[in-house]
């Protein structure tokens, strides 16, 4: 069996992070179909006995309500968003470890702002700017600011970290990575 490389592997990992939302927006797609009620009911009728699908059978009611179902489907899509951010800043740091890739990822033009969005993602969901970043701000990617104004402020999604601009910089990443790293 032929080893996998540094590269394919994070790109496989960057891959499957943005599978993962895919996968979530299809779920959701799923979930607003006039028949979803139904469906589920039927889906569950042939697991109802496993210990797991007990723990979810009460989400039924959620299709009930369809105000509570658009509010709740979206809560996912911003939760796996903002999942899929913390897990690609980890996942980079972790499997990029020589002193090259280190530095590649260092001068990566989108580094430092993610840096600062999975701190707030991964805290209180407010920056909270450290010694060390302070003098670092302000920092841009793709017309979006964090600057020292936003210290213990909220990270905006609305109007700035949206979903298409999280989507942006998830395929940024990932061309990144397939274009700088050996």
């Amino acid at each position: 069996m032929a080893s996998t490389t540094t590269k394919e592997k994070v790109l496989g990992c960057l891959q499957t992070i943005k599978n993962n939302y895919a996968l979530t927006q299809a779920g959701i797609l799923l979930l607003a179909a006039e028949n979803a009620p139904d469906t589920f009911e039927e889906c569950y009728a042939h697991i109802s006995g496993h210990p797991e699908a007990q723990q979810f059978a009460y989400i039924k009611y959620i299709f009930n309500d369809y105000e509570l179902l658009k509010h709740s489907s979206n809560e996912l899509r911003k939760s796996v968003l903002r999942n899929c951010l913390k897990e690609t800043f980890e996942m980079l740091k972790v499997e990029l470890v020589t002193d090259e890739e280190k530095e590649i990822l260092l001068q990566a033009p989108w580094y430092r702002f993610l840096r600062m969005v999975r701190n707030s993602l991964s805290h209180d969901f407010k920056f909270r700017f450290r010694d060390y970043d302070k003098p670092k701000l302000p920092v841009s990617w793709s017309n979006l600011t964090i600057t020292i104004e936003m210290d213990n402020e909220f990270l905006p999604m609305a109007g700035f970290l949206t979903r298409a601009k999280v989507q942006q910089l998830l395929e940024e990443v990932f061309e990144y990575i397939r274009t700088n790293i050996r």
